[in-house]
């Protein structure tokens, strides 16, 4: 939420803060990426932001949540890059195949621009190793390390999901992009079990289990 002075809204405000014009996106660039390649996208679009008037006060807070999804995928926070501009990044979650964009505002106002972006066929990992994980304490982050192998492991700056046994709880459930074939991120289990299990899958199909490690 932005709260700025009613001076610099009064040309939007003459239409009325409850009837605002819908949203519309422009354009969507890239308009594509390789499946098993994280990509930073950038949305540009018209955006007339949901605003409450406090004229006692005289301010204006403006609402600037977006929530931004590509198909069914709902992307990361976008921000505000520059007027009309937002920045989000794109998982490797998404089979090859053409997908609508959608941004909501927080009043409910979509913008939707069908089959805006492509997801091209991706060059995959052959599999991966986790390295070993020692005993943990519940709930408390620790670091794991996930590689590539393979013929395109060196090169492969994509994400994988997170799993583990049948009422586990722990999170992520969704990795940070891979540098050059390898991840390391902090993870966090719970303690709904005395040992658990970290596996790695990915849209190609692979699927790696850890060693198991105590929690304790």
């Amino acid at each position: 939420m932005t709260r700025v002075s009613i001076g610099t809204f009064l040309l939007l405000l003459a239409s009325g803060c409850q009837d605002w014009p819908d949203p519309e996106i422009r354009a969507v660039s890239p308009p594509q990426m390789p499946a098993s390649e994280y990509t930073p996208i950038e949305i540009s679009a018209d955006l007339p932001l949901p605003a409450t008037v406090d004229y006692e006060k005289g301010t204006v807070d403006v609402s600037t949540a977006v929530k931004a999804e590509i198909g069914s995928l709902e992307l990361a926070a976008p921000t505000f890059i520059r007027k009309g501009v937002l920045a989000t990044q794109v998982p490797t979650l998404l089979a090859p195949g053409s997908y609508d964009v959608r941004l909501t505002l927080s009043d409910g106002r979509v913008a939707t621009a069908p089959s805006a972006f492509t997801v091209l066929e991706g060059q995959w990992p052959d599999t991966y190793t986790i390295d070993p994980i020692d005993t943990q304490a519940p709930f408390v982050p620790f670091t794991i390390t996930v590689r590539a192998q393979g013929a395109n492991a060196a090169s492969f700056h994509g994400n994988v999901r997170f799993e583990s046994g049948p009422g586990v709880n722990f999170g992520p459930k969704v990795s940070d992009p891979f540098v050059d074939g390898v991840l390391t991120q902090q993870v966090v289990f719970g303690a709904a079990s005395s040992s658990a299990v970290l596996v790695v899958t990915d849209l190609a199909g692979h699927r790696v289990s850890s060693n198991t490690f105590q929690l304790r």
